[in-house]
């Protein structure tokens, strides 16, 4: 992922041509990612230009949900003003079949901090907002992500990953150093895969997804995808809008803010504080929670195309293994806090 966020520049060809299909001029732009710039128009007024490689069904679907939202009382998204000039076109391409491209207001601000109790608090209860105001719309229902009822089957997928990767370590002779790795740990990693997978069959996720209206979800909330700006917290990056239990997002924003923070209850804590100043949990929201939790998501992310890598991004992998597995191992620690604290507030 290339980040050249502080590198301003002069547009190129790609960049110019689809500004101006948007009915803008710029004057400079940032890489902020791969696929993702700011770019400043000739007026002074600065936009993301975001690459989104979906279907026109789904961001069309994405589109009407999120103008939803607005008109039913949730503003706090980053999104297209279809009233606007610039916001007149969902999205446009460079050429016929180029990936499309959507363009928003960029919105000044900083991440919220993990270190600060109050922003996780302030993050939870823009959550629970967000899930509330998505239970009174009627969502579209042409290009819809649904991932109610889904958990089992991409789980189970997850672990094959696992699996397969320690078979072929195995096979190897445990030659490479990620193999090695694989052979001191991997039994113990399957079996973290494996705990995930029988809480879920043991469950009654099934009987909640039935009986239960599947609630809007952003996907991936956490830190990197709300801006904190002079006018409160808003959610960026709907491209994995879905619907799906309340307890995934949960397991989102709560993952993304402790993954580099060494799983420090205080934060959990307060994210779910401050999601139930609006939206209060059940048995069943902490249940599917721990399932997510449970499953070893970020080593199956981390190696699932080693093979494929350059040197010296498989050295950066192996170099990271002992610092994804000490995640996991933190995260499952971590659950007699999460219990007692389920316990306390449902009482």
């Amino acid at each position: 992922m290339i980040r050249r966020g502080c590198i301003s520049m002069r547009p190129n060809r790609e960049v110019k041509g689809l500004s101006r299909k948007f009915g803008i001029r710029v004057r400079r732009m940032k890489i902020i990612q791969n696929g993702v710039y700011q770019v400043v128009t000739t007026k002074g007024k600065v936009y993301c230009l975001k690459r989104m490689s979906y279907p026109p069904t789904r961001l069309r679907w994405i589109d009407k949900t999120l103008g939803r939202l607005r008109r039913h009382g949730f503003p706090r998204i980053v999104w297209r003003n279809p009233r606007e000039y610039s916001g007149k076109h969902l999205f446009v391409k460079w050429f016929h079949h180029s990936p499309p491209f959507v363009l928003h207001p960029w919105l000044k601000g900083s991440w919220p901090s993990p270190k600060s109790r109050s922003q996780m608090k302030a993050c939870g209860t823009l959550l629970a907002r967000f899930h509330r105001t998505g239970k009174r719309i009627t969502i579209p229902k042409a290009g819809i992500n649904n991932m109610s009822g889904k958990w089992y089957t991409y789980l189970q997928n997850e672990q094959k990953v696992l699996q397969k990767a320690f078979r072929k370590a195995k096979r190897n002779g445990f030659r490479s150093p990620l193999d090695r790795l694989l052979q001191a740990h991997g039994k113990e990693i399957l079996q973290m895969g494996k705990a995930s997978l029988r809480s879920l069959r043991n469950s009654d996720y099934r009987s909640i997804c039935r009986k239960t209206k599947a609630t809007l979800c952003h996907g991936d909330c956490g830190p990197t995808n709300i801006i904190r700006s002079a006018n409160g917290m808003y959610l960026i990056d709907f491209e994995t809008l879905r619907l799906d239990l309340r307890a995934y997002d949960l397991y989102r924003i709560i993952f993304n803010s402790c993954i580099d923070h060494g799983w420090n209850f205080s934060i959990v804590k307060s994210i779910l504080d401050g999601y139930q100043k609006v939206f209060k949990l059940t048995t069943s929201d902490y249940q599917m929670l721990k399932i997510w939790l449970r499953f070893p998501r970020g080593i199956c992310k981390l190696i699932v195309h080693y093979d494929q890598k350059s040197p010296k991004e498989k050295l950066q992998i192996e170099r990271d293994f002992p610092r994804f597995l000490a995640d996991e191992r933190k995260r499952k620690a971590m659950f007699k806090q999460l219990d007692a604290y389920a316990k306390k507030r449902i009482g």
